[in-house]
């Protein structure tokens, strides 16, 4: 059985190279999304994804809008959505709960506990 896919809605190269490094230690395949069209490609090409985390901060496309899409579309992926972003931007933070992030956590706390929070992602299922 193939490992479980874990989708990296991230464009910022900081983080997007820390997870990445921390989903190669952890043996995790991952799929780096950063505009909702990649996302509709995706998923009529792949199999679920058990874990997505999204960069709040997202240039490339509406990231509040990206979480609704993997939730409100008929065939809603069931996998766990963790969001990260800046610790003053409460409004964002709320709209990513709203359109249905399991968790968000702010920039400093992803970075500094980036294992644990994937492991506990991982763990939801």
């Amino acid at each position: 059985m193939a490992p479980p896919m874990i989708l990296i809605i991230v464009d910022d190269l900081f983080f997007l190279t820390k997870i990445q490094t921390t989903l190669k230690h952890l043996d995790l395949p991952s799929r780096v999304l950063t505009q909702r069209t990649a996302v509709q490609d995706y998923r009529q090409s792949a199999d679920t994804p058990l874990f997505a985390l999204v960069d709040l901060t997202l240039r490339a496309d509406d990231a509040v809008a990206m979480i609704r899409a993997l939730r409100t579309t008929e065939s809603a992926w069931p996998c766990t959505i963790l969001a990260f972003g800046a610790h003053v931007a409460v409004d964002i933070r709320q709209q990513a709960l709203e359109a249905g992030a399991d968790r968000v956590v702010a920039k400093s706390t992803f970075a500094q506990q980036l294992p644990e929070l994937i492991q506990q992602g991982m763990a939801q299922h």
